[in-house]
């Protein structure tokens, strides 16, 4: 749409009937505060159980280990705490104007009630699994994303159909 508004051709190509295939029931969601980057110190303690774990959902074969070392040796660097954080706030500033792009494409596309802002809701099994988050909390805080912790008790009311949890959660609000 933007494109075309500034003069450029566009095409589009879907082998199927427009509104099917990717774009039916796509339940897009505009996660500004989605900004903990994958390579973090926690994954970085869990990395030997995730590389080599039975049950891991990461499968590396022991051959595959020499040619993967480099990048998985900039992945370890990477989720060092300085370097998660920075790169947070660099993930945070791609992700800060996100919300408002979509409100205002939705509105000059006409289609305002496509779009609902209902926040997200983390919620944490077990007292340890909260206490766990505090510090990608802690990181959101810093880059200005806006969350409430809430009780277990608060969970349960917020989402009555979830089972019971000790941890409680967060809410961040759009």
């Amino acid at each position: 749409m933007r494109l075309a508004a500034h003069g450029r051709d566009v095409t589009v190509l879907d082998p199927n009937e427009p509104g099917s295939g990717a774009s039916y029931g796509n339940a897009g969601t505009i996660a500004n505060y989605a900004l903990i980057p994958v390579g973090s110190p926690t994954v970085l303690k869990s990395l030997p159980q995730l590389l080599f774990g039975r049950d891991s959902p990461l499968s590396i074969t022991r051959s595959a280990l020499i040619p993967l070392m480099p990048w998985l040796l900039r992945f370890a660097y990477q989720s060092l705490p300085g370097n998660a954080a920075r790169n947070a706030g660099v993930i945070a500033a791609l992700l800060e104007q996100s919300l408002s792009g979509w409100i205002e494409l939705a509105s000059e596309a006409k289609a305002d009630d496509l779009l609902s802002q209902n926040g997200c809701l983390y919620v944490y099994d077990t007292a340890k699994a909260a206490s766990g988050a505090a510090a990608d909390i802690a990181l959101r805080k810093k880059v200005g994303i806006a969350q409430e912790i809430v009780s277990p008790d608060d969970v349960a009311r917020l989402e009555p159909a979830l089972p019971a949890c000790d941890g409680g959660g967060f809410s961040q609000t759009p």
